[in-house]
């Protein structure tokens, strides 16, 4: 049977499931290969620093080297706009059909452009680009065996829980995040192939690095019940920062504009990075090296050094545009600030020492969750990464705090901020085709179309509800269907009218 009769066979789940194993294995071999380089570019760069540290004179070839690697990286941002950045926002408004990019420029662009800034020591992440180089291989074989445009925006999803799950040894953090993050509601069908991908990705991930987790922590108790109460002072503490941080970036963003070169943006972020590599090695790069060293035995007036330096180096690193992301970044940024937590609270209340890593890797939740607003996924992606189960209510508690904290103080989730500012700056994508596409949605609790009939909806000229799934049951609507919360809905619509069709229905289906 051909590939395209079977697509559209009564087996095309399961042909769609095949598809996304082929997804993960590419996606996670090509996400392994850009954290293998990563490592060596930050070896290197650390290297080159530490040799112009003891060898001042070579510091009159250091100063070119940076201007000459910003070159090459403004030239892949200027060539191919869709590498610049995190990748997260471009993924996201890939799928909800804003951009449209040609997937191999836009991995091999990011690839590079990434190892490269990375070898000058930016503060900057791999989940980002991981995500972008895994949908990119989503969207390289749905054009390829998908027939329909919805089977191949789910591609590029599973291809993006395959990227983040490959980046982090994280495959259930991979598909919540895509869950949470990307699409904002749960489906089956989105489930199974985001799954399959990511446990794909994940696997070949472990044959490369090893199974052991990502973080490794000594952790030798759990905070008692009866000091739960810092807890809840930790999450406040770090929803407000996480308000903070995102105020800051969006800041920085618009300061960098004003900067008309983007060479000179660029050139900005890589001599800050060189002089933070002379002066204060210890922050620069994505943040292991900080990690793996933090410890109760460093001063509190140090431990706010390393905070701040490490909050000024990521700042003016993404802010300037280069290719790479914020998430492990920041992460390593809520372990700085809980490390300095954990000193205070351990010394001026007479703690155990032992919980120093317990207050680190709850303020690394904690921030993830008050920046990004994806709670769930900052837990599992700490559980994954640190490998321990302990921790599940306490990071339950701070990551609840954090949020509604961050929330009360009016800061926008980060990468839906960065997507609206992509947009504003951008025209949407728009197809002169008169092809028709499919996408799915579900019935939110307490929105206006919930207890309507389809009669009742305002739905978007020449757009057709087609399929209503209920309770394991498809549905053929009319105009007296009612529409209940929790209702998946098939619609079609025209390519052209994709990104106004999807906005007016989003706006009918979402909670009041």
């Amino acid at each position: 049977m051909k590939l395209k009769d079977l697509e559209k066979s009564s087996n095309k789940n399961l042909y769609l499931l095949g598809l996304s194993m082929l997804v993960g294995l590419a996606a996670g071999l090509l996400a392994s290969l850009y954290r293998l380089a990563l490592q060596e570019a930050e070896n290197i760069g650390r290297f080159w620093y530490a040799q112009v540290v003891k060898h001042p004179v070579e510091l009159v070839f250091l100063v070119p080297m940076l201007a000459l690697l910003a070159f090459f990286v403004t030239w892949f941002m200027k060539k191919y706009p869709m590498s610049s950045g995190s990748g997260i926002p471009q993924v996201k408004g890939q799928l909800q059909g804003y951009f449209k990019a040609n997937w191999f420029t836009t991995a091999f662009a990011k690839f590079i452009a990434g190892t490269l800034a990375m070898l000058a020591g930016l503060s900057l992440g791999r989940e980002g680009p991981s995500i972008q180089l895994g949908s990119s291989m989503g969207q390289a074989i749905g054009e390829k065996f998908a027939q329909t445009e919805r089977h191949r925006r789910i591609l590029m999803a599973s291809g993006a829980s395959a990227g983040l799950s490959a980046a982090f040894n994280a495959p259930l953090s991979g598909v919540m995040f895509t869950l949470e993050e990307v699409f904002k509601y749960f489906s089956p069908l989105i489930l199974l192939t985001c799954m399959t991908s990511a446990v794909v990705a994940d696997s070949v991930s472990r044959v490369i690095f090893g199974g052991s987790a990502v973080f490794h922590f000594d952790i030798t108790g759990s905070i008692a019940l009866r000091d739960y109460w810092l807890l809840l002072i930790l999450g406040v503490v770090l929803g407000g920062f996480g308000a903070i941080y995102n105020a800051t970036l969006l800041a920085g963003q618009r300061w960098f504009k004003k900067i008309r070169l983007p060479y000179g943006r660029v050139l900005i972020s890589f001599l800050a990075a060189g002089v933070m590599g002379l002066v204060f090695p210890l922050v620069i790069g994505s943040g292991h090296v900080l990690i793996d060293q933090l410890t109760f035995g460093w001063s509190l007036g140090f431990l706010c050094l390393v905070f701040i330096a490490k909050f000024f180096i990521s700042m003016i690193s993404y802010t300037s545009g280069v290719p790479g992301g914020i998430f492990f970044p920041l992460l390593v940024l809520g372990a700085s600030l809980g490390a300095v937590f954990a000193t205070f609270a351990i010394v001026t209340f007479h703690l155990p020492s032992s919980w120093f890593a317990n207050f680190v890797i709850l303020s690394m939740a904690g921030t993830f969750t008050a920046i990004v607003r994806a709670p769930m996924t900052g837990i599992l992606l700490l559980v994954e990464m640190t490998g321990s189960f302990s921790h599940l209510l306490p990071l339950a508690l701070v990551s609840l705090v954090a949020y509604v904290v961050a929330d009360l103080l009016k800061a926008e989730p980060i990468y839906d901020r960065l997507l609206a500012n992509m947009l504003a700056e951008t025209s949407p994508n728009s197809s002169e085709s008169d092809e028709k596409m499919m996408f799915e949605t579900i019935v939110q609790f307490d929105s206006a179309a919930e207890r309507k009939s389809v009669a009742e909806l305002a739905l978007p000229e020449d757009c057709l509800l087609v399929s209503v799934h209920r309770s394991g049951k498809d549905i053929i609507p009319h105009g007296n269907t009612q529409l209940l919360a929790g209702d998946y809905l098939t619609f079609m619509i025209n390519r052209t009218d994709e990104t106004n069709a999807r906005e007016e229905i989003r706006t009918i289906l979402s909670e009041k």
